[in-house]
């Protein structure tokens, strides 16, 4: 479930990025980015090669 959580939340941090940088708020976007970059990570560790071999 973790995996999954966390892909969803790098597309909707995508999202909110697109929507933050249309209404030019940059600090909110980078914001989004530092949570789209730990999402990736946690949705990356947990779908890798060895995610679940201990």
């Amino acid at each position: 479930m973790v995996p999954v959580t966390a892909a969803c939340w790098v597309l909707l941090m995508i999202g909110a990025m697109a929507t933050h940088g249309r209404r030019r708020e940059f600090a909110f976007g980078a914001l989004n980015l530092a949570y789209l970059a730990l999402a990736a990570f946690i949705a990356w560790g947990r779908f890798g090669p060895e995610s679940f071999t201990g």
